[in-house]
């Protein structure tokens, strides 16, 4: 039999069961949540009320006394003095961490709770950005995000987690992500493992009767949206709210989806009917109880995410993100492109054959590892054994070298049939 066939109809069956796997997987995860959806936990019943119009406000009102917040300016400064000042009082590791660009000057504030799992480097950030344009008080753009953010800082600061999780109030948001682009990029140049990151972006307004939140995802953070359904439907009884899938925004996750970290957006539906980055944005306009449920929902994502064990990970370690390659070779780190949503702050350049190694973290057996380019209508190479890693090249289907941008897809499959995934965008050249 021809090779070529062979090597496809071997794919197939290989693609075949990884999918299975995955269905599996997910769909079984649903039942659970379906058949125990009145077993809620006790614990995140008492947190959830704990969250109430009285908190929230108190934060929202305390934020929006600065007036606008314009980056670099010194209401800015003032404001996230205040938020530091706040996460200070709930016992957090907090700092103010300046950033500078050509243009800006400013500084985001860092929380930490650490989490109680020895064995466990994931961190799981929950942010918001408090600047807002240069005539706006921002009580919902985004201050309604930040009331929602100190509001959940405040709960889980009684009680300990599994894993880390990082409290990030951004400033540069409205003049273009510089913030979370230098927060980004810090974390990912000393290798901290962010699981996911939940933007939370104004969603103190509403005009449909309050029942539904957008989240904004990408192919890759699926399954947070996936997660955030689940826990939505879950706990209904305490938030009323549905989440609604929808398609990506950039905004502050952005910049980690760039440098490879899962990250989506929680914003009301009707954002764009909003009187945004005008005087209009006031303390008058906020829907409270809208924006108690939301915290609510948040809450209760965040607590059930930062308990829930991680059975696989994948991490693509080489190449590096936002570096210019040579063959195997960083020749330099790129200052990266900050132009938000272009997909070029992270993007990696490679001039030849680059080799993919990835780290695995698992106490299962490990069945393959499966290495391609732009998903799974292109295989290239499963490894069974270590190392698990592959030297980029075109595929076997076609006669050209591989050039142009592409996206490098890395899966695990354990014989016990758990599924991880992570990716990369690349711009690559191979003249022969």
């Amino acid at each position: 039999m021809n090779k070529k066939i062979m090597g496809f109809l071997i794919f197939v069956m290989l693609f075949l069961q990884i999918q299975s796997a995955i269905g599996i997987t997910q769909e079984t995860g649903m039942m659970k949540k379906r058949v125990g959806a009145e077993n809620v936990d006790a614990d995140i019943v008492t947190m959830l009320n704990q969250v109430n119009e009285s908190l929230i406000s108190y934060y929202l009102e305390e934020l929006v006394q600065f007036g606008p917040r314009f980056t670099g300016s010194e209401s800015c400064g003032n404001a996230a003095q205040y938020i530091h000042d706040e996460f200070k009082l709930l016992g957090l590791d907090v700092y103010i961490d300046p950033w500078n660009y050509i243009r800006y000057q400013c500084q985001n504030v860092i929380a930490t709770l650490n989490g109680t799992d020895p064995n466990s480097d994931a961190i799981f950030i929950i942010c918001a950005h408090y600047d807002t344009t240069e005539n706006s008080p921002g009580a919902n753009d985004d201050g309604s995000g930040v009331a929602a953010m100190l509001a959940i800082a405040n709960i889980c600061s009684q009680y300990s987690f599994n894993h880390t999780i990082r409290f990030i109030a951004f400033s540069g948001e409205e003049v273009g992500t510089y913030g979370s682009h230098a927060y980004a990029k810090k974390a990912y140049e000393k290798g901290e493992n962010i699981r996911a990151v939940l933007n939370l972006e104004t969603f103190g307004y509403t005009s449909n009767g309050g029942t539904e939140l957008f989240l904004l995802k990408t192919e890759r953070t699926e399954w947070i949206s996936q997660f955030s359904q689940e826990i939505a439907e879950q706990y209904y009884q305490f938030c009323n709210l549905t989440i609604i899938p929808n398609g990506n925004r950039p905004c502050d996750h952005q910049a980690f989806l760039e440098l490879g970290y899962d990250a989506v957006q929680y914003v009301q539906l009707n954002r764009d009917d909003y009187p945004l980055y005008t005087p209009e944005d006031s303390l008058d306009k906020i829907n409270y109880s809208y924006l108690v449920n939301v915290t609510k929902l948040i809450l209760a994502i965040t607590v059930e995410l930062v308990n829930k064990r991680i059975d696989i990970q994948i991490r693509i370690i080489t190449p590096y993100e936002g570096f210019f390659y040579i063959m195997d070779k960083p020749i330099i780190r790129l200052p990266g492109f900050n132009i938000r949503g272009s997909g070029l702050r992270g993007m990696t350049y490679i001039l030849g054959k680059t080799i993919v190694r990835v780290n695995i973290s698992t106490k299962s057996d490990i069945g393959s590892v499966f290495f391609c380019i732009d998903g799974f209508s292109d295989f290239y190479s499963e490894c069974t054994q270590p190392p698990y890693e592959w030297k980029i090249q075109k595929s076997i289907w076609s006669r050209f070298p591989l050039k142009g941008k592409h996206t490098i897809s890395v899966y695990v499959w354990t014989k016990d049939g758990k599924v991880a995934y992570d990716e990369m965008d690349i711009f690559v050249l191979q003249l022969f």
